[in-house]
């Protein structure tokens, strides 16, 4: 479990302020930046931050960074519940970031400050106000907070082409496509959506999501039938036209293909469960 060791939301410090910690904490430090800051580092290089910066310390690693006027940010030390604060966890290095790709102790802007900030609130909120299960509420909050980091640091490794052009239009529209895949949705539609001809369209979808657009509406409705006909009132035939299918042969086909087994055989599994 997580545990919090201090924390600050919308924190003012004196302008100028100045934190410099050279064997750094005992615990994990992640800073969201608020102001205009400067970040130096062990090397001697130093790096301007702007506000929505942010970096995650490891434990021991040296702190030192300075308000280049407003000393404003939000911050949370956090650790293992099962790591004593000594300096022996410190040169063990814990690693309680196990199964995560995270970058640390180096700055990096992610996409999600709003909602990262919000966490942190909420964090606060539950380190100021203790109740009986503050402690299983903020662990949630901080591995929350870990995976949009996370997220954010794969989407920057992302290539350009994909952040910028088409893709955001499409990644959108595919998302609408498969949120409501009940609709009448067809190829020329999505083409005249995006603006852009069939050919393109089959390319950019197999490129940025290796499939194609029916691949993934069959995919979706069948599970979006799945999901209807573990309501007993509902019928088959009723699950397959609420998902979306016109057919209901067309369905069986699909369902038994995708799901190795027939839609009635699915439904009596449900039954004897």
């Amino acid at each position: 479990m997580l545990t919090i060791e201090y924390c600050g939301y919308h924190t003012h410090n004196p302008d100028h302020d100045l934190i410099y910690r050279p064997s750094g904490t005992l615990s994990y430090l992640f800073l969201l930046v608020l102001s205009p800051m400067t970040f130096y580092f062990p090397d001697g290089t130093c790096q301007a931050a702007r506000p929505g910066a942010c970096i995650l310390y490891a434990p021991g690693v040296y702190q030192h960074y300075q308000a280049e006027k407003e000393f404003f940010n939000s911050y949370v030390h956090f650790f293992s519940n099962g790591t004593n604060l000594s300096n022996e966890a410190v040169s063990s290095n814990e690693n309680i970031l196990s199964g995560k790709t995270l970058r640390i102790n180096r700055l990096f802007y992610p996409d999600s400050t709003d909602r990262l900030n919000w966490l942190i609130k909420q964090i606060y909120h539950e380190y100021l106000n203790h109740t009986a299960d503050s402690e299983e509420m903020t662990d949630l909050y901080l591995h929350q907070l870990l995976i949009l980091l996370q997220r954010d640091q794969r989407r920057e490794s992302i290539p350009a082409e994909q952040r910028s052009g088409i893709y955001p239009e499409l990644l959108a529209l595919r998302e609408q496509m498969l949120s409501s895949c009940e609709r009448p949705w067809a190829v020329e539609q999505l083409c005249d959506i995006l603006n852009i001809g069939k050919s393109q369209l089959y390319q950019y979808y197999r490129r940025f999501f290796h499939s194609s657009p029916k691949e993934d509406l069959i995919q979706a409705r069948l599970q979006k039938a799945r999901y209807l006909m573990t309501n007993s009132n509902v019928t088959i035939q009723q699950a397959a036209f609420d998902s979306g299918f016109q057919n209901i042969c067309h369905f069986n086909r699909q369902f038994k293909l995708h799901c190795g087994c027939t839609p009635g055989e699915y439904r009596n599994s449900l039954q004897g469960r």
